[in-house]
């Protein structure tokens, strides 16, 4: 991608825009996306996006794109802030009626066209919901919880001094019930 981004339109006709072979590329600030931002600690970046219409040899028309960002989510592990990158290409053919995604290639995802004109936000929203994590986590070297994960065998990374005192092991209440039960 360029390092010149020009505004892309809000709204498009993706087949007129395949008739024309047209290419748009530009960039969309996050804060223009209604289902993103509340998954988002910050939403002062922009996403850099390159389209190309046209049809394949079939006769299917598509739009194959990529999409470029850093998302900042937030770790469920330690609930802070984490830095999610996006490069995502993807190839999206357009359809009028649902019975149409049956006979598509295998190369396209099927992306029903209800309301001509459609608003691109939508379709690159929709791209980048998929392309993130569904628990977001940084890696485990970098996440300040990670002294508090279990190892595959067990075992904590906390060391035994870490462990106070409530956290030792207690005696169980019902064990007298064990001793009456003896006594028969």
């Amino acid at each position: 991608m360029s390092n010149q981004r020009k505004r892309l339109p809000h709204e498009i006709d993706p087949f007129r825009l395949v008739e024309s072979r047209s290419v748009l590329e530009g960039t969309i600030p996050l804060k223009q996306f209604k289902r993103l931002r509340p998954l988002l600690v910050d939403d002062t970046g922009t996403i850099a996006i390159v389209l190309n219409f046209d049809t394949d040899e079939f006769g299917v028309p598509f739009v194959s794109g990529r999409i470029e960002t850093n998302l900042a989510l937030v770790c469920q592990r330690c609930l802070e802030r984490y830095d999610f990158p996006i490069e995502k290409d993807f190839s999206l053919a357009w359809i009028r009626a649902e019975k149409e995604a049956k006979t598509l290639p295998i190369r396209f995802e099927p992306y029903l066209v209800e309301t001509n004109p459609l608003i691109l936000n939508d379709v690159i929203e929709d791209e980048l919901l998929l392309a993130m994590p569904q628990i977001p986590m940084h890696d485990r070297s970098e996440c300040s919880a990670s002294k508090w994960i279990s190892d595959s065998d067990g075992k904590t990374d906390n060391s035994a001094s870490e462990i106070s005192a409530d956290d030792e092991v207690k005696e169980n209440p019902f064990s007298v019930l064990a001793n009456l039960k003896r006594k028969d």
